[in-house]
């Protein structure tokens, strides 16, 4: 049935941009993931931080808390826009319209991800540390539960 290969299209679109989202024990606290955008950076965000650190901030993960705070913001901001969109774009009449939606979409959380002050590399890289270090992990999740 075409509905559910575009459903399941759109699915996949979103888990290739949130594939390096928080793994799956966080599902009770964040179902849907958080979506992994493709960006190029000349400089990954340990580098920056390094030439900048904050004075008083201690790093989590190669983090800043300011880094991690926005971060929090961006997750929940890309997770309503998931929300909001979702159900129009399962109710799109082709693929076609279908991708245009999920475009549409991911331009409004790539700009959503930008006014919390990351950059999508940045998100992207607190998305993939977070898999690998669980204290960065359980920090995250605080925050969100924070929010």
């Amino acid at each position: 049935m075409p509905r559910s290969r575009i459903s399941l299209g759109v699915f996949a679109l979103l888990l290739a941009l949130a594939l390096a989202s928080l793994p799956a024990r966080a599902f009770p606290v964040m179902p849907a993931g958080f979506p992994l955008l493709a960006e190029t950076r000349s400089e990954p965000p340990s580098v920056q931080q390094a030439q900048s650190p904050g004075p008083l901030q201690e790093d989590i993960g190669g983090f800043s808390r300011s880094q991690l705070e926005a971060y929090a913001d961006a997750v929940v901001k890309v997770q309503e826009l998931d929300r909001a969109w979702q159900p129009r774009i399962d109710q799109a009449e082709s693929e076609a319209e279908a991708e245009t939606l999920v475009t549409q979409a991911t331009d409004e959380m790539v700009g959503e991800i930008e006014a919390q002050g990351l950059s999508v590399q940045e998100y992207n890289a607190i998305t993939q540390a977070a898999e690998r270090d669980d204290r960065l992990y359980e920090h995250i999740m605080t925050l969100l539960a924070q929010r």
